[in-house]
């Protein structure tokens, strides 16, 4: 019985390990101007970013023009149901503090309803604001769309003024920038 346990459990963590993301390519985190592999993107840096309106996760309306005079963060991920982005919001969100200190507003935004987007705040051990994208409006804006149902992952940095100063957004959803990556991208820009 305790070997049967044991294998049990070493494939349960085999298949955790397996939903780890990949690091950012080093050229996106060095990059002045933001990186993509994404034809679509509608995102420049140096440029304001498109405006919206969207529904969080207690039911209000947030538009991002009302959130001038503080920085913000954007992370567009697929859905609660997704380890790869449960993983990396796991991830970021030990950066929480540091970006709150930095003045930034962290925006979580999925295609994900009110129920779905509880249930990826319960995985979390600090807040994030979730939005609802359910009709992919905004990732069609930002040209982050993947298909029907998803956009691709995204982080987006905007300036207190809501300009655009740096963006990842990656085709391939196993490769995102880990939250120590993120770190240089921060310290860089704050230079």
């Amino acid at each position: 019985m305790k070997i049967k346990h044991c294998a049990l459990l070493a494939f349960a963590l085999m298949l955790l390990s397996a939903c780890d993301n990949a690091p950012a390519p080093e050229q996106a985190i060095i990059s002045e101007g933001g990186y993509t592999d994404v034809a679509s993107v509608k995102l420049e840096t140096g440029k304001a970013a498109p405006d919206f309106k969207l529904q969080s996760l207690n039911g209000n309306w947030v538009q991002l023009s009302e959130l001038r005079g503080n920085k913000v963060l954007m992370i567009f991920y697929r859905g609660h149901w997704c380890p790869f982005c449960v993983g990396h919001l796991q991830d970021i969100q030990t950066m929480l503090p540091e970006l709150e200190k930095r003045g930034y507003q962290v925006l979580a935004i999925s295609p994900d309803d009110a129920t779905d987007m509880q249930k990826m705040a319960d995985r979390m051990d600090r807040p994030y604001q979730f939005l609802s994208d359910a009709g992919l409006k905004v990732s069609d804006l930002y040209g982050i769309r993947k298909d029907e149902e998803l956009p691709h992952p995204a982080m987006i940095l905007l300036d207190d003024q809501g300009v655009v100063k740096w963006f990842y957004i990656g085709e391939d959803y196993k490769t995102r920038p880990s939250a120590e990556q993120l770190q240089k991208v921060l310290d860089r820009l704050d230079n």
